[in-house]
């Protein structure tokens, strides 16, 4: 269960476009996030048709919104891979992390 539950997080920090954990993750005005790369791509692709919309819920736009970086969503996806990094290396290794020695 305790895996089931770590793979459900992880997902909640995926981009539903690229399926990858979010890089500059944008949040969209009906709540939905996406690398910055991934909704810029796929509303060029959109634009022909006169329409931004998510890729998820299919709600339209109008007018196209202004993408900004969400930065606490940034920083919490940054901590998750560290801890992810963190988790697979040796125990002997976790002995001299920095993070937990004081350093940076």
């Amino acid at each position: 269960i305790a895996q089931q539950g770590k793979k459900m997080e992880d997902r909640q920090f995926c981009c539903a476009v690229c399926l990858d954990l979010l890089k500059d993750p944008v949040t969209i005005p009906c709540g939905h996030n996406y690398c910055m790369s991934c909704i810029e791509t796929y509303w060029k692709a959109e634009n022909v048709k006169g329409i931004h919309s998510c890729p998820q819920c299919r709600q339209a736009f109008t007018p196209r919104p202004i993408l900004v970086k969400n930065t606490m969503l940034a920083e919490l996806v940054e901590k998750m891979k560290y801890l992810q990094h963190s988790n697979s290396r040796s125990p002997q290794a976790k002995l001299y992390d920095p993070h937990l020695l004081g350093g940076s």
